[in-house]
């Protein structure tokens, strides 16, 4: 049975609101004839403010890393934020924290922290929000947003459980998705983010999400926490690694990247092949002599939903599978059910953690 929290402002639980940028910060262009807008004007605190009765439902404690558009979020970004939230979640002033971020490279940060956050740190809720529309538009979708995600944190806080379960993961048109599930659906639209493994930020959120039967090979979560130290905010490693995607198309495009990506050697190559990743034949030499050279090959799809995984049509590769580095970690893999987003996310700090090991 959850408990009422006395209402006086010092029994207020502290939320921590972490605003980064994007279109929920933004405004439009005026005199503009269509709907262009400049993302990451506002700050946090503003649009709280900006929201009646808001600002009187917690006390607050606002931080700014930084403000971008988040079609510019860089390597250097999504460590400063990792180490933002790490002090946030370790103080024992603050109850909750919410993150307001664009929506264009959501899925890339909530990955890369559900696989580089602490698991131990994970004990306060911790909900991302934002918005299709920038925040002075008709019918701006950020407010409502940002209220919800504060209703939902709030249920959440220690002592007044939902299901038990902390939430970590995205809260957008009254929806909650976990971290790992995060993805955009739509270039366009309120529902957005709308996807497979959303659920109802109830009392049995995760009951609900786990009846969705959500992928098993999604990544560990925290499994390359220990890569960076708590503080990171740079590292020329994980910032120089290259690990490029190779788009295959009609035409001799991806033959080409692929000698150039010999001569350049980069970490992993990530191949977007069609349907269940069907590898071009004309691609596979060249592919050989990457794999014979060291460098990772991950078979993925460039179509959006389905995953892939070994079989299929394509097998030329198969016996390099047992081609492994001295940590077992075999040279030629699919995706899974991975995203072309995450699996480059998760190639960099795979291979990241192979460097630092045979270092």
């Amino acid at each position: 049975m959850m408990t009422t929290r006395p209402q006086t402002p010092d029994a207020l639980p502290c939320v921590a609101l972490v605003a980064t940028g994007g279109t929920i910060a933004g405004t439009l262009i005026e005199g503009s004839e269509t709907w262009a807008y400049e993302s990451a004007q506002r700050s946090g605190e503003s649009l709280v403010m900006g929201i009646p009765g808001l600002l009187r439902r917690a006390q607050w404690h606002f931080e700014q890393p930084y403000s971008i558009g988040s079609q510019n979020l860089e390597l250097a970004h999504m460590l400063q934020l990792r180490a933002t939230l790490i002090r946030l979640l370790q103080s024992p002033d603050i109850d909750a924290v919410l993150v307001t971020h664009g929506t264009d490279t959501m899925e890339d940060i909530l990955y890369f922290l559900y696989l580089t956050l602490p698991v131990a740190l994970l004990s306060k809720p911790l909900i991302f929000t934002g918005a299709m529309l920038p925040s002075d538009a008709e019918d701006a979708d950020g407010p409502a947003n940002l209220s919800g995600a504060l209703d939902f944190a709030l249920q959440c806080l220690p002592g007044d459980p939902v299901d038990g379960t902390v939430p970590f993961g995205l809260y957008m048109q009254g929806l909650f998705t976990p971290a790992q599930c995060v993805e955009k659906q739509s270039t366009a639209g309120l529902d957005a983010f709308d996807g497979p493994y959303s659920v109802l930020p109830d009392s049995s959120w995760f009951s609900s999400w786990v009846a969705l039967d959500p992928p098993a090979d999604a990544g560990v979560q925290g499994q390359f926490a220990n890569l960076f130290d708590e503080t990171t905010q740079a590292h020329p490693l994980f910032e120089a690694m290259e690990v490029p995607v190779v788009f295959c198309a009609p035409g001799n495009g991806p033959l080409r990247q692929l000698n150039d990506l010999l001569n350049r050697k980069p970490a992993s190559v990530v191949v977007a092949a069609p349907g269940h990743g069907n590898i071009p034949e004309a691609c596979v030499p060249m592919l050989r002599r990457l794999l014979l050279n060291g460098v990772s090959v991950v078979r993925a799809s460039r179509v959006a939903v389905g995953g892939v995984e070994q079989g299929g049509e394509f097998n030329a590769l198969d016996s390099f599978r047992e081609t492994a580095n001295a940590e077992g970690t075999a040279l030629f893999c699919e995706s899974g059910s991975l995203s072309l987003t995450k699996c480059v996310v998760y190639e960099r700090l795979r291979v990241l953690a192979r460097s630092l090991i045979g270092q």
